[in-house]
């Protein structure tokens, strides 16, 4: 968390602590606290506060947001596209639905690993009830066609959601703009407490709640909303939006040198985009050539460094990510990834630090293998 997002917690607990839907004074009082914030992070993602609702994390965020479209969406549309990449509280999320009688179709990136309105459009049929492709992968930072995507989407009356967690902070979101149904976010990518997430539907999609009578988010979600948190992610939401830019050509610089690493030491290879606009510099995912990605993580923790390898929603898992898979990459090959995430607090030195740890534990067996 940044330091503005923890003074901001800590007053908003000592001054609107109360329930935002009390009818008493201080009920008020956290109610104006809370629709300051939910007007703040609405026009930082070119939304209306109208369409915002607060929720536990962007994973319920997603399960919400797509469950309450589909409960909207036109009697008789029973086909669900998604794309190969998404994040895995989606995949699991539509697996279920299969026993309720949706059909999920998955849409496997084109050249580079970008998905587009081209790969998309394979897949429509007239039952075609949502289409929900990420904005930008969490292992490889790969950034789709998420603009092209909606005006496809639109033109064939098919709702769309968007996962925008990875991006909210690094890229401009234009909800409206882009005619999207629904997007999503989370706090603690962009320096907010964890355990706070919001889906954004626009005014214009029609949708029902999940769980019907709820009265908080206007019945988007139960439960008592956690006002200090929310004015928490708020402040630290606009600190980033703030710098996007300047923290971006910092991740850009950190790459570019790290690349030239790579190339220079033959410790492996990045996966990258063609087009700048393609990619979240401050994503590392990288292919190693002689070691596992398990070895390298532990490697690198044993020094005080926290790098991946996948996402860490699968931490634990011995399977190698299913975005790696999809991309092409065999399983055995897959098996070497890591990701390597910068942030607002990474310098080049914490860089120089990684780099030379790879090389001293991933570049020996190359050295080994060399003919003298």
């Amino acid at each position: 968390m940044s330091e503005l997002a923890l003074q901001a917690y800590a007053q908003a607990a000592k001054e609107a602590y109360a329930n935002s839907r009390s009818l008493h004074d201080e009920g008020g009082k956290a109610s104006e606290w809370l629709a300051v914030s939910r007007r703040r992070i609405a026009a930082l993602i070119g939304g209306s506060e109208d369409g915002l609702y607060f929720t536990g994390s962007g994973s319920e965020a997603n399960v919400l947001a797509i469950q309450s479209l589909l409960n909207g969406a036109e009697e008789g549309k029973n086909e669900i596209i998604m794309g190969a990449t998404e994040h895995a509280s989606i995949r699991t999320y539509l697996d279920s639905l299969k026993s309720r009688g949706y059909v999920i179709k998955t849409v496997l990136p084109g050249k580079h690993g970008i998905i587009t309105e081209k790969e998309t459009a394979e897949y429509i049929t007239d039952r075609t009830a949502l289409i929900t492709i990420q904005h930008a992968n969490s292992e490889t930072g790969l950034v789709h066609d998420i603009a092209g995507i909606s005006r496809l989407a639109a033109e064939k009356k098919i709702l769309f959601h968007s996962d925008c967690v990875q991006t909210f902070g690094k890229l401009p979101l234009e909800a409206e703009s882009w005619g999207i149904s629904a997007l999503t976010v989370s706090s603690h990518k962009v320096h907010g407490p964890k355990g706070l997430g919001a889906a954004y539907l626009s005014p214009n999609m029609f949708w029902k709640p999940c769980i019907p009578g709820t009265s908080h988010e206007n019945g988007f979600r139960p439960g008592t909303v956690d006002v200090p948190g929310i004015v928490s992610f708020a402040a630290a939401a606009a600190e980033t939006v703030e710098s996007m830019d300047r923290e971006q050509e910092k991740m850009r610089q950190y790459r570019e040198h790290f690349s030239r690493f790579l190339i220079k030491s033959q410790v492996g290879r990045l996966i990258e985009a063609p087009q700048p606009h393609q990619q979240l510099p401050g994503i590392m995912g990288c292919l190693l050539h002689n070691r596992e990605g398990q070895y390298a993580m532990l490697a690198c923790s044993q020094n005080g460094i926290a790098i991946a390898t996948g996402s860490a929603c699968h931490s634990g898992m011995a399977k190698p990510p299913e975005t790696l898979l999809s991309l092409g990459i065999p399983e055995e090959e897959a098996h070497s990834f890591i990701r390597i995430s910068t942030g607002r607090n990474t310098t080049l030195s914490h860089m120089e630090q990684v780099e030379t740890i790879l090389h001293r534990h991933c570049g020996a067996a190359l050295e080994r293998m060399t003919p003298e």
